[in-house]
């Protein structure tokens, strides 16, 4: 391994303590946009080529692991060559080379920044620029795509390329061949054939022995697919898995892998990634927006650091996403069903209690976010629990990963026959439950005694005097811990001043009222007061720096997930 540690400047909470990896293989980066996971892959990369990290905003230091005297003369020994000729070399100095890399290097620095590559001076710039930047493989879009190109035969005695070592070494190759094979559906050949060079193809059917130049080989080299008649989501996929199971390089940063990918490929990417990282022992830096691809890292059964990044207001976090939340998202039905592990990729998230109550809320949010950028959550996953008994298990999880998650209830969440407890235990509110659970209890009476419908006939304004400051007391408390319980009784009966049923057909009544045309004059711009106001008011509690409820970071370790329950890419 090349990497003994990675520091961070950023911790899972301003002013925490840095987060920081021990030995990192596979580290996944999540988080909003603009978090900084691009950011810090463009870090880790400029760090492996040149050992200065003082301008760096998120990473703070990479640790390289050192050699001995015996492993630094070992390598030594590898790469010296013999000068041109003509070519006058210092006594003190010897002509190194790694692969289309040559220099003249001062023999005693080279073999001191092998034995001490964190020294904090000259020795660190040297090791990473002559020894670990050799093998540094940096891929953005455009460059994975080209890792398909043709590449020089060379020697295949002492094959030097990843095409060359997968055409000589048929283990490998067959390795490689089968996880193809299973994300295409198409067996991939490696064509000798024309000049000099290696290339890629796909064909319907195995090819026969690659490396014996007989007709029947050439016929299926003719019959093939070349990779450049591809799409890009296959060249990447197989330029970045035979990288990982061939190439030279040790530390590969991979900023999205899965562009060009649909969901199921982004699952199978993120599996072999982490696995064959693993495997082979590369340290393997990805930033990536899809939940299908880091479902799939984790699945892989590999050790996968999952590191979330957060950037808002001039502050940032770094927080290792724990072991025991990640495998519940994954496994339980639910919260792959209310994709709540994309929750990981936004700023904050908003649990309703039905589907419909959810697209009301995206909708009012949306509107008053293009308003203006001080009102509503933008940037924000709006989530359905499918009824209150469920809104604790997608919102305690999330939580725990340090995403602010807001709950928002029709006000029959005070009915005793709702598990409350379960709620103020996921949303963090401090225990123990008995002083709130009995004012619940007396605010639920209070408002049954009346005779009418809290839902339907007006929420807490049914009640009056004593009542009704005893249940705005409780609400507030609430209001305080991102539990928001709706005081005018249910999501139906927002805006009442929009003509619409107040029944099962309402969500689509109300859509059709506010308006789809921002032209139309009859289009219903936001205002103040009602639902308005309302969402303002969680937008401001998911913003607020100094938010209650949200979990302190648990150990952080990297998370390793083994498991015979399929998770769907």
């Amino acid at each position: 391994m090349l990497i003994e540690e990675l520091k961070f400047k950023l911790g899972a909470s301003p002013g925490g303590a840095p987060l920081v990896l021990n030995s990192p293989t596979c580290t996944v980066f999540v988080g909003p946009n603009n978090s900084g996971k691009s950011v810090v892959l463009r870090e880790i990369a400029q760090s492996c080529s040149d050992g200065r990290p003082s301008a760096n905003l998120i990473l703070d230091e990479i640790r390289f692991k050192p050699h001995d005297a015996d492993e630094a003369k070992a390598i030594f020994d590898a790469w010296k060559v013999e000068p041109d000729p003509g070519q006058g070399v210092n006594p003190t100095n010897a002509i190194l080379k790694h692969g289309p890399w040559r220099a003249e290097l001062h023999i005693p620095h080279f073999l001191e920044a092998l034995r001490a590559p964190n020294a904090p001076d000259h020795r660190r710039q040297h090791y990473a620029n002559y020894y670990a930047s050799r093998f540094l493989l940096n891929l953005d879009g455009p460059s994975r795509i080209n890792l398909v190109n043709p590449q020089d035969r060379g020697n295949l005695k002492d094959p030097s390329s990843s095409f060359a070592r997968i055409f000589t070494d048929d283990p490998r190759r067959t390795k490689i061949r089968e996880v193809l094979y299973d994300a295409f559906g198409l067996y991939l050949g490696i064509d000798m054939s024309e000049a000099s060079y290696l290339g890629l193809r796909y064909g319907e059917s195995p090819p026969p022995p690659e490396r014996r130049v007989e007709d029947e080989t050439l016929d299926w080299m003719s019959r093939a697919r070349n990779i450049n008649q591809m799409s890009d989501g296959v060249k990447a996929f197989t330029g970045i898995l035979i990288e990982l199971r061939a190439g030279d390089p040790r530390v590969i940063v991979i900023d999205e892998p899965e562009a060009f990918l649909h969901p199921a490929l982004a699952f199978k990417l993120g599996k072999e990634i982490a696995r064959t990282a693993d495997e082979v022992g590369k340290h393997v830096f990805v930033s990536t927006h899809s939940p299908q691809f880091l479902m799939g890292a984790i699945q892989s059964g590999a050790a996968v650091n999952v590191v979330r990044l957060t950037y808002r207001d001039g502050a940032g976090s770094a927080r290792m996403l724990g072991n025991t939340d990640v495998r519940a998202m994954m496994l339980d039905p639910l919260l792959r069903s209310a994709n709540a592990l994309a929750g990981v990729f936004y700023e904050s998230v908003l649990v309703a209690e039905a589907d419909a109550d959810r697209a009301f809320y995206q909708e009012i949010n949306e509107r008053l976010v293009e308003l203006s950028p001080d009102r509503g959550s933008p940037n924000t996953l709006f989530l359905n629990a499918n009824g209150k008994d469920s809104v604790h298990r997608i919102v305690g999880p999330l939580r725990k990963l340090g995403i602010p998650v807001a709950a928002v209830l029709d006000i029959d969440a005070l009915n005793p026959e709702t598990k409350l407890q379960s709620i103020l235990e996921a949303c963090g509110y401090p225990k123990p439950f008995n002083h709130v659970l009995q004012q619940r209890g007396e605010t639920w009476k209070a408002l049954i005694d009346t005779g009418e419908s809290p839902k339907s006939e007006g929420g807490i304004s049914l009640v009056q005097g004593q009542d009704l400051e005893k249940a705005e007391n409780l609400l507030d408390a609430l209001d305080k811990y991102g539990l928001f319980v709706l005081r005018h009784g249910e999501v139906e009966h927002w805006l009442p001043t929009l003509e619409v049923r107040r029944n099962k057909k309402w969500l689509h009544e109300v859509f059709e009222a506010l308006g789809s045309d921002p032209k139309s004059q009859t289009y219903v711009r936001p205002s103040t007061g009602d639902v308005w106001s309302f969402l303002d008011k969680v937008a401001a509690w998911l913003k607020d720096k100094n938010r209650r409820g949200i979990h302190a970071p648990e150990v952080q370790s990297a998370v390793t997930i083994e498991s015979d329950h399929p998770v769907a890419g």
